[in-house]
């Protein structure tokens, strides 16, 4: 059985020194039967997937769907490779998602994005690596299809409050209003890798659903 422990490495990465990780051109020089049994690109991403916990979960609880994982560290990625291995809707890259999503993913394509548990970068020099950004969120709106879903959550309540603001102040989403018949929901939140660490040492934990906006 796969252990985590022969996977360790430095929880927290610079997007902006990996020089190591390869970039596809454009969409369609990937070949995605290389990732998924059905060849079809993913339509679930999950940014930053961690060891994969949710990840793994969200492809078996969603068989119709091509889940797939963007991870940055490469020992990370090497484990989930092994933990998805046996499942045909589910994979793992390894990439900087920061800079590089429409390197992979074309216009109206993508239906659910979970961004959980990303790293705070709590450093005010250092808050220009933060996942959720004004960039980022004009990349999404390109790559969402008319009924994309953004998914995030965190235990800092600092950094839950800046990514609601820096979401919602684009204009581009709204948040999903009663988010609770969503399978989905609470795993974002209590369900990673992430969540069960951040519970025991916080107590809570913070989650949202935003939709874009029409």
């Amino acid at each position: 059985m796969v252990s985590k422990r022969d996977y360790r490495c430095h929880a927290h990465t610079n997007p902006f020194r990996d020089t190591k990780i390869d970039v596809p051109k454009d969409p369609s020089s990937i070949d995605w039967r290389k990732h998924f049994e059905n060849g079809r690109p993913p339509t679930f991403i999950d940014v930053g997937c961690g060891y994969g916990k949710f990840l793994v979960e969200t492809a078996r609880l969603f068989p119709g769907e091509n889940v797939l994982g963007l991870e940055i560290r490469d020992k990370v990625v090497e484990y989930v490779e092994q933990l998805v291995s046996t499942l045909p809707n589910c994979s793992v890259v390894q990439t900087n998602a920061l800079l590089f999503l429409p390197n992979f993913f074309v216009s109206n394509s993508l239906r659910k994005v979970f961004v959980l548990f990303p790293d705070p970068h709590f450093k005010k020099r250092k808050q220009k690596f933060r996942m959720i950004c004004r960039q980022t969120m004009a990349v999404l709106k390109y790559l969402f299809e008319k009924e994309g879903q953004l998914y995030i959550s965190t235990d800092v309540e600092e950094l839950f409050e800046d990514m609601c603001q820096v979401i919602e102040s684009t204009g581009y989403f709204s948040e999903q209003k009663d988010p609770s018949g969503d399978p989905l929901f609470e795993k974002c939140y209590r369900g990673t890798d992430e969540a069960g660490r951040a519970g025991m040492k916080s107590g809570h934990t913070f989650g949202k659903v935003y939709k874009i906006a029409k």
